[in-house]
Parts: structure tokens; sequence; C-alpha cells
């Protein structure tokens, strides 16, 4: 037992400095801003759980087996808490996801070098989407929740960086010539032009950053596409899998030519992350939600890089590479609803309609 569980058991008592005003937390309501963010995170981390019990089923390598097991286990502690904080909060657990989405019996689908590249990239979304939870929270058990968990994410993402770079997995940016001196922009050209015309500034180390990591992600997400293309039952979600895969290729040729024009290293990953195995891990419902939601990661990429983006050109491409998998997104999400799979987030009562 965690020490959120205790606290309900306890009387659910918030948890205030010495010297104030004690509330039992059965008379806060908690806002809708924290309902949604439960809501997503009890989502993703029941998500994670199945992919990670596959994982750690088909892992061999002691280090690698090691990052997976404890990444399963905080999952499956977070799903525990958060059931808690439900039935504390008096509310429906979602149905998310569970043992009828995963087969552990199913033939190894990934390597275990892209099961835990891809593990770690995870973990920086939820540090992403987790902080930004937390900053939202007011009822301390939210609270003691997303800060948890934050510490347990930094611990295995900082454990999957260790080992990737022990084995010689983990991909870097490029290094750029370190200045002999402070400089400031002097004029406005700087910032170049939308259309890329003219003589454009060499690329700064911020843009140089940020290329690299929506790269980095566009290339495990465009292998978890391939894999999963090779597995899925529905026609209709091997099409949408195989859009989402093209659309990858596109852009991916898109944003490499910035580093290719600086004659910069472009990111790129081994093939040998999928194996001929046909047999799916995963129910279509799950692979289809999770394709979905990791579409939108890439727009969350696109929008942390654009306010440290000087040139007008580039800053023009990422929006509209961010423009392009939006729609990607809409069509994943259409796809759910008309599979019936697509589970509704806690919404406001309809007044017009009560009053009707």
């Amino acid at each position: 037992m965690n020490d959120l569980q205790q606290q309900y058991n306890q009387g659910n008592t918030e948890q205030v400095p010495f010297g104030a005003v004690q509330h039992n937390l059965a008379d806060i309501l908690p806002t809708a801003s924290e309902v949604g963010n439960l809501w997503t995170s009890y989502m993703a981390e029941s998500m994670s759980v199945c992919f990670l019990k596959y994982y750690v089923a088909k892992s061999k390598d002691p280090d690698i087996h090691a990052v997976l097991q404890r990444a399963v286990d905080v999952s499956t502690q977070r799903v525990s808490t958060m059931q808690a904080i439900y039935n504390s909060i008096q509310h429906p657990i979602p149905e998310a996801y569970g043992e009828r989405d995963v087969d552990i019996n199913a033939k190894q689908l990934f390597s275990e070098s892209f099961t835990l590249k891809y593990t770690r990239l995870m973990h920086k979304f939820i540090l992403i989407n987790y902080s930004k939870s937390l900053a939202a929270s007011s009822r301390s058990d939210f609270r003691s929740y997303y800060s948890g968990a934050l510490d347990t994410s930094q611990e295995v993402h900082q454990k999957a960086t260790e080992v990737l770079i022990a084995k010689g997995l983990l991909l870097k940016a490029p290094s750029i010539v370190t200045p002999d001196r402070v400089d400031f922009v002097h004029n406005k050209d700087y910032l170049g032009n939308i259309l890329g015309l003219g003589n454009q500034r060499p690329l700064n180390a911020m843009e140089i950053g940020n290329l690299v990591t929506v790269m980095e992600t566009k290339e495990l997400l465009k292998a978890l596409n391939l894999g999963y293309g090779q597995v899925v039952k529905s026609e209709k979600v091997k099409r949408f899998i195989s859009q989402a895969k093209q659309t990858a290729d596109q852009q991916l040729k898109k944003l490499g030519s910035y580093l290719e024009d600086e004659d910069l290293p472009q990111p790129t990953i081994s093939s040998n992350l999928v194996t001929q195995s046909t047999e799916s891990p995963h129910s279509d419902k799950l692979i289809t939600a999770h394709v979905t939601v990791a579409i939108a990661t890439i727009v969350a990429e696109y929008g942390l890089s654009a306010p440290y983006t000087a040139r007008k050109d580039l800053a023009s491409t990422f929006a509209k590479l961010s423009a392009e998998v939006l729609v990607l997104a809409k069509d994943g999400a259409e796809l759910m609803i008309e599979s019936g799979w697509l589970e509704k987030i806690p919404e406001t009562a309809n007044r017009k309609e009560l009053m009707n």
C-alpha cells in the first residue's frame, strides 16, 4: 500500500502546513482540470501496462529487462493509485485498457533496443504531461500522485538513458563549433523569411536540437507503425497506419533537408527494430488508440519547438507539418468512433438538453 492509499484509509485529510486549517478531502470537489488530467493519465497508464507486459515477456537482455520491469511496476502501481482516487471522489473508473488488449504469448514484434528506446520516449512525454497536470492540481491527493509519478518517470528515463549509452544505442544531436565570443543580433535579417529564400543564417543550437528531437520521435513512431501495420486485423486500421507511416516519411524528408543544408548528420534509427512477425500482441482497439495518441504527441513536439525557433521558414514548416498531423489524428479519432472504441472524456452537464 502506498502513501496516497494510506491517506484515503486514514480519512482523506488534506495535508497542510503546521498552524493552518485542515480540510477533509471529501469536502473538496475536484476541478474540471483535475478530472480531465486524471482521465487522460489513467488511459495512458493502462495502455502502458499493456505494452510493457508484452515487452517484459519478450525481453532477454538483463539490463534492458530490468528497466522494462521497473517501468511496468511503476505503471501498474499508478493505475492502482488512480483507481483509489476515483473511488475517493465517487467517480466512475474508465474502462480504458487491460488484459483483453494484450497477448504476451504473441511472437516478438519489436527488437529489445526498440522497446527500451520507446519506453524512454514514453516517459519523456509523461514528464512533460505530468508537470502540466501537477501545476493544474489543487487537491493534495492529485498533487501527491503527480509529484510521485514525476520522480519515478525521471528514474525510468534516466535508467533507460544510461543503458542506451552503455550499449551505444543512444541517438544524440550533432555538435556545433564552440563560439569564441558572445555576440548579439544586429538586424532583422536574423529572422530570415517564411519562404526560406535568399541568404538564410545558419541554424542555431536550439533549432538544431528541436529538429533532431522531433525527427527522433518520428523515427520511433514510424517503426511502431511499421510493426503494427504487419499485425492489425482490420483493413481500415491497416490503411490508417499506412497513411501515418507515409506522412512520417514525408515529414522526415522535409525536416532532414534543414540539417542537410547545414551539412549536419540526420538522426536515423536502424531498420532492424521490427521483426517479421504477423502475430498481433495487442487488440486493434489498443493499437488504433495508441497510434492516434502517438500522432498527437508529434503536435506537442512541434508546439514545444515553435517558441524557440527564430527562423521564419523553419517556424512556418513546423506549423504546416503540425496541421498535417492534426488531420491525421482526427482521422484516427473518427476511426475509433466508427468502431465504437472512443471512450468519452468526462464532460459538463448539457444544460440546454436538461432545460428541454
